[in-house]
């Protein structure tokens, strides 16, 4: 009977395991979609200034 018992438990934690990783991946999912969504016009191109050589964001 015991060996039943462990058993049960291992898969009562099996599944609540399951459910806790599609919740983790559900909610990264969203996020990453969230980001993917966001307007492109926020991101400002850079030009590299031949002076001092570093990159600096592009004046409009």
């Amino acid at each position: 009977m015991p060996p039943l018992i462990v058993w049960l438990i291992g898969a009562a934690g099996a599944v609540i395991g399951a459910k806790l990783w599609s919740m983790a991946e559900k909610k990264a999912n969203e996020d990453l979609e969230r980001v993917r969504n966001t307007d492109g016009d926020e991101v400002r191109k850079l030009e590299r200034d031949p002076v001092t050589g570093n990159y600096r964001p592009r004046k409009s």
